[in-house]
C-alpha cells in the first residue's frame, strides 16, 4: 500500500507538468508569414537555442534551379522566405514550385507547379488552411492560394495591375481575418524609380478582391502592413503611411515619414513604426481604428543609410538591424517612447528584420529577450566572402541594459551573402538561407535550459520534485524492500 502511495503521487506529479508543459507548448505560434504575425510582428514564445553552445544543425539542404544566360549554364540560388506551420516548412523556388517540407528533417513531403513565382524576394502565407503564393506576370500580380495538406490548387485571384502597367511583387503577404493584403510595385528600368504601385485585399476563401488602393507616385517594394485593430496601416516606397479599414478599405488615416520606406511597418503600444531606408526611425501615434495624430511624430537620430530591416517593439524598447548591400549602419537598440539610441553594434551587419523571442523573459532576469538577425556578408578584393558571412548572431537584452550582449549562434558551411529574416517554428527551431541556395534548420542540442535564461520556474520546480520524489521511492525499496514479490 505504501508503494502505491508513492507510486500515486508520483504519477499526480507527472500530471501536473504534463499539463504545465502542454498548456506552455499550445500557447507558442508558428510563423506562418513573414515576421510572423501582423499583430506582434517579429515576436515568439517559442523557446529558441539561448547561445552557440546550445544550438546544433539539425539538417540542411540545398534547393537550386538551374537556367542559362548568354549561353551559359548558371544556377539561381533564389529561394522563396520559408513559413512553419504545423511541423512543416513551405517555401517557393523561382523555376516555378511551391515545396512542403518535414520540418524535422528537411525532407520534401509535396511539391507544387507555380508559374510565374517572383525570382527574388517571394514572400508566402498560410491561413484558413491555405497557403497563398504571389507570382507576377506581364498582365500583372497573381495571388493563387493552394491547399495546405495536398498543395493543390484552390483559386487563382485576377491579375492587379496598376492600369496598362503591370507590376511586379516584392512585399510580403499578409494573412489576417480571413483575408489577405500585399502591396505591388512597378520599377522605372533606367532610374530604378517604384514609379506606381497598388495595395490590395482579396478574399482568402475566393482571391476575389475585396479593396484596392492604386497609387500614381509611388510603390510597395519589401512594404508589408501592421493590423492595428480594425485596420491595417502601410508604408509605400515615398515614405507615405496609409491606414485602411479592413473591411471595405476606407482611408482613415495617413503621415509622412519623411523619406522612402522598404520595410514592414509594426504597431506596438499604440504608435506606428517605420524604418526608413535613409537612416532612421519614425514613429507617430494611432488608434485601434487605424487614425493617425498629426502632431504625434517623432523621429530618431540618424542611425546609418540604407536601413531596410523592419522595426521590431517588445517591452519598451525598439529593435531594428542596419548593413546589408551599399550599407554600414549597425544593430540599434532604441527606446520606443522617444526613439532616443540605448546603443548600437557596429559589428553587427545584418539586413534582417529581428527575431525576438521572449521565452526566457521573468521578473528575475528583468525580462530578458533574445534576439536573432543574419549578417549580411562580406567579401574581398577577390570577391570571396568571409567565413563568417550570412552566420547568425544572438542577442540578449533586457530592461535597463546599456551596453551590447551578443555572440554568434550558427556559421553556415557555404558562406555567402544573405538578406533573409528567420523564420521559427512552435518547438524554438530557427530557419533561414543565404545565396547558396542553403537551406538551414538550427535546433537546441538536448541538455537541460539554464536557469540563468529565465524559463519557466513552474515547470522547474515540478522537474525537481518529479525528480527527488523517484529517487526517494528508489532508496525506500532498495532499503525496505518494498513491493517485492508481489
Amino acid at each position: 500500500m505504501k508503494a502505491k502511495r508513492i507510486l500515486s503521487a508520483l504519477c499526480a506529479i507527472t500530471l501536473v507538468l504534463s499539463v504545465s508543459v502542454c498548456a506552455s507548448a499550445e500557447s507558442i505560434k508558428d510563423w506562418p508569414q513573414f515576421l510572423g504575425s501582423p499583430q506582434t510582428p517579429g515576436i515568439t514564445a517559442a523557446q529558441t537555442p539561448v547561445n552557440a553552445s546550445a544550438a546544433k544543425l539539425l539538417w540542411s539542404a540545398k534547393h537550386t534551379v538551374t537556367g542559362e544566360y548568354n549561353g551559359t549554364k548558371m544556377e539561381n540560388n533564389a529561394c522563396g522566405t520559408p513559413i512553419a506551420v504545423g511541423g512543416y516548412l513551405y517555401l517557393t523556388l523561382s523555376g516555378g514550385t511551391l515545396l512542403e517540407l518535414d520540418a524535422a528533417s528537411g525532407k520534401t513531403v509535396a511539391s507544387a507547379p507555380c508559374k510565374d513565382i517572383p525570382p527574388y524576394n517571394s514572400k508566402i502565407a498560410s491561413g484558413d488552411g491555405k497557403i497563398f503564393v504571389p507570382q507576377q506576370t506581364s498582365e500583372g500580380v497573381r495571388i493563387s492560394a493552394f491547399d495546405q495538406n495536398s498543395l493543390a490548387l484552390l483559386w487563382q485571384s485576377e491579375a492587379i495591375a496598376y492600369g496598362s502597367a503591370a507590376q511586379q511583387i516584392a512585399s510580403p503577404i499578409t494573412y489576417y481575418d480571413h483575408q489577405i493584403y500585399f502591396g505591388t510595385y512597378t520599377q522605372d528600368p533606367k532610374t530604378y524609380a517604384y514609379t506606381t504601385g497598388v495595395y490590395a485585399c482579396l478574399s482568402a476563401a475566393s482571391g476575389k478582391t475585396v479593396w484596392k488602393h492604386e497609387n500614381a507616385a509611388a510603390g510597395y517594394y519589401w512594404n508589408g502592413g501592421a493590423v492595428t485593430g480594425s485596420a491595417i496601416a502601410v508604408s509605400d516606397t515615398a515614405g507615405t503611411i496609409s491606414s485602411y479599414r479592413l473591411t471595405d478599405g476606407s482611408p482613415v488615416g495617413t503621415a509622412s515619414a519623411g523619406g522612402p520606406v522598404n520595410s514592414t511597418l509594426c504597431y506596438a503600444d499604440g504608435r506606428i513604426y517605420a524604418s526608413v531606408k535613409s537612416g532612421y526611425v519614425y514613429s507617430v501615434k494611432a488608434d485601434a481604428n487605424g487614425q493617425i495624430t498629426a502632431n504625434s511624430a517623432q523621429k530618431s537620430a540618424n542611425l546609418g543609410s540604407s536601413i531596410t530591416s523592419s522595426p521590431v517593439v517588445y517591452n519598451g524598447r525598439l529593435y531594428v538591424a542596419g548593413g546589408g548591400y551599399g550599407s554600414t549602419a549597425p544593430f540599434s537598440v532604441l527606446n520606443a517612447a522617444d526613439l532616443k539610441t540605448i546603443y548600437q553594434i557596429k559589428e553587427i551587419q545584418s539586413q534582417s528584420s529581428p527575431l525576438v523571442t521572449t521565452a526566457y523573459a521573468a521578473e528575475a532576469n528583468k525580462n530578458q529577450v533574445l534576439i536573432y538577425v543574419a549578417k549580411y556578408g562580406t567579401i574581398d578584393q577577390n570577391y570571396t566572402f568571409s567565413k563568417d558571412s550570412s552566420c547568425v548572431y544572438v542577442l540578449t537584452d533586457r530592461e535597463g541594459q546599456t551596453k551590447p550582449s551578443y555572440e554568434t549562434l550558427f556559421t553556415p558551411s557555404v558562406p555567402q551573402s544573405c538578406s533573409q529574416s528567420l523564420t521559427c517554428s512552435g518547438d524554438g527551431t530557427l530557419f533561414y538561407f543565404n545565396d547558396s541556395g542553403n537551406l538551414y534548420a538550427i535546433g537546441k542540442r538536448a541538455v537541460l535550459p539554464s536557469p540563468k535564461t529565465g524559463d519557466d520556474s513552474s515547470v522547474r520546480i515540478a522537474s525537481v520534485i518529479l525528480l527527488s520524489a523517484a529517487l526517494v521511492f528508489t532508496l525506500q525499496v532498495k532499503r525496505t524492500g518494498i513491493g517485492a514479490n508481489r
